[in-house]
């Protein structure tokens, strides 16, 4: 419980204008973009400073008072909501670029940079940070490591994990500690840089990003292929990574999430399932790739194939990918949208969507199936009403057939959304006993258990 004492001793830390108990801030930083029902915070505060954040959770340890990092609020499975009340630390403030580092490839930052700032950036210097969350003009990249996201180029170049190179943390005793260096590989100790990317800040604050980027592309080739048949489609995403190309995404669309962006974006797109291919690259192995992946396209039964090479023709074909969770959401408006974030190995990739569909008529609800095909990472938003208590029961048990699903073909409950509060119960059915070493090494950073309380795990 926070005491006027408390919220005094923030204010001295970080100033009066950086803590807050106004309602409005409590209930902007209750909830995130998921179907988790909003948890307020005691307080609200907007640290500027490694050592500010140092020592406000060395206070909030002596107290036990519970912190919650919170990045850019738009994750999916409730990381971020204060589900024990407490500390709301609220990094996006600390947003700026300390470094870069073009002889050695490598940017600093504060973790309350957004993706798409930072990308700007890069690009005036050719240079690029690949990982590419769907929320990309709002995800910070705080919560990107917190959460290892990654979108819809992994199937070429990897997952936050892959680019992180040193981080700095203050542990929930108040220590800050700087993990990794700016190598581009070692062999020296255990790996606490990879323990704390993912972590959901359950054990410990992350207040400076070192990063390894990428030059930029020489060139950018956007292709959409339309298939009549769901196995057709799903076929040709196999042959492609089986073949030896190297697109740098492979994006799929059912037939219900064409035809919401249809309806949202103003596209004329055929109601049926869609790939979306991306390539990076110079002009003549973009072009060899592209007709390589049409002759494969075509014997897989591809009924349209289209090709961009401009930016303003790849942004028309690659429209309805990108807006595909929004267009979802405005097409219900009132309703919940349920995520599940399924990842599977890319055999099963068909055989999964092909269960949602069975599962949505099965259910009589509105399932949308969607996602990075190339990775075998299925995104499911399972359309349902809160105050239908009924219908949302259905809704829940949806998603909780199609995680278990996932499981039995082999996959993990979690492809890049993070376990959070909406997952945690998957936990033990996805690592069985060495959910208990997990639970060790929290109790050894956090015995107090102080840091995001009530995520990832079930106690």
């Amino acid at each position: 419980m926070i005491t006027e004492s408390d919220v005094q001793k923030l204010i001295a830390i970080v100033g009066e204008d950086n803590v807050s108990q106004r309602q409005a801030d409590l209930d902007a930083h209750s909830v995130d973009e998921s179907w988790v029902d909003p948890h307020i915070p005691e307080v609200v505060v907007w640290p500027s400073s490694a050592q500010q954040v140092s020592e406000i959770v060395r206070y909030a340890n002596e107290r036990r008072l519970p912190v919650v990092p919170w990045a850019g609020g738009s994750s999916l499975e409730g990381n971020p909501v204060p589900v024990c009340g407490g500390i709301l630390l609220a990094m996006y403030r600390m947003n700026r670029i300390l470094n870069i580092n073009e002889d050695d490839l490598q940017v600093t930052v504060e973790p309350g940079v957004i993706y798409d700032e930072l990308n700007a950036q890069l690009r005036r210097l050719g240079m690029f940070f690949p990982p590419a969350p769907g929320s990309s003009d709002v995800a910070n990249i705080g919560g990107m490591v917190a959460n290892n996201s990654s979108g819809m180029r992994t199937v070429k170049y990897g997952v936050t994990r892959d680019y992180v190179q040193r981080l700095e943390v203050v542990l929930p005793s108040g220590e800050i500690v700087h993990l990794g260096s700016n190598a581009i590989k070692t062999t020296s100790g255990y790996d606490l840089l990879g323990l704390m990317i993912g972590s959901e800040g359950t054990l410990g604050v992350v207040t400076e990003i070192t990063l390894r980027v990428v030059g930029a592309p020489e060139q950018v080739a956007a292709v959409v292929a339309v298939f009549d048949e769901l196995d057709d489609a799903t076929a040709t995403v196999y042959d492609c990574i089986r073949s030896g190309l190297d697109p740098s995404a492979i994006e799929f669309l059912d037939e219900g999430t064409v035809r919401v962006t249809n309806q949202q974006q103003g596209l004329h797109l055929r109601e049926t399932p869609t790939l979306f291919i991306e390539f990076h690259g110079n002009q003549a192995d973009i072009e060899e790739q592209v007709e390589y992946l049409r002759e494969l396209c075509e014997e897989n039964g591809c009924t349209d194939f289209q090709a961009a090479m401009t930016a303003e023709d790849r942004e028309q074909l690659w429209a309805a990918r990108s807006e595909a969770h929004d267009s979802i959401k405005f097409s219900h408006p009132g309703a919940v949208m349920i995520a599940g974030d399924v990842c599977v190995p890319i055999s099963k990739f068909g055989a999964l969507v092909h269960f949602v569909h069975d599962l949505a008529q099965r259910m009589n609800l509105p399932i949308y199936a969607f996602g990075h095909a190339g990775d075998g990472n299925l995104h499911t938003e399972t359309i349902a009403h809160r105050e239908d208590a009924e219908e949302f029961a259905r809704g829940i048990q949806a998603t909780d057939e199609i995680i278990k699903h996932g499981l039995a073909l082999g996959g993990t409950v979690a492809g890049e959304h993070g376990v959070g509060l909406a997952k945690r119960e998957y936990m033990a059915l996805e690592h069985g006993n060495s959910l208990e070493i997990m639970k060790a090494i929290k109790h050894l950073l956090d015995p107090n258990g102080i840091m995001n309380p009530g995520k990832v795990f079930m106690d």
